[in-house]
């Protein structure tokens, strides 16, 4: 089981979206990031660039023909076809140090 805990802030003055994730695999905290520039789903990115740290995921470096990270696109495969192996939050925060 990999469960995903991410929050959402933005920052209106110059209207980015930042982000912090933790990762949990088989009940140990496998690493987090407690900042980081992304909006939308970019938390899913950073979370997969910790699985690949921690060795759950392989780091190939792979990519397809229109330069999309073949690394990344079968973690997202793996995400929609095993969805009993993830579970995923994400909640938007109204301030930064909420993060």
């Amino acid at each position: 089981m990999i469960i995903i805990n991410a929050k959402r802030w933005f920052a209106r003055t110059y209207g980015n979206t930042y982000h912090s994730v933790s990762v949990i695999a088989d009940g140990k905290l496998i690493g987090s990031v407690p900042f980081a520039y992304g909006y939308g789903e970019q938390y899913l990115q950073t979370a997969h660039t910790i699985l690949m740290n921690a060795g759950i995921y392989a780091r190939t470096g792979e990519h397809y023909k229109n330069g999309a990270d073949k690394d990344y696109c079968d973690f997202l495969d793996d995400m929609r076809n095993n969805r009993e192996k993830f579970y995923v939050t994400v909640s938007d925060v109204r301030r930064k140090k909420d993060l």
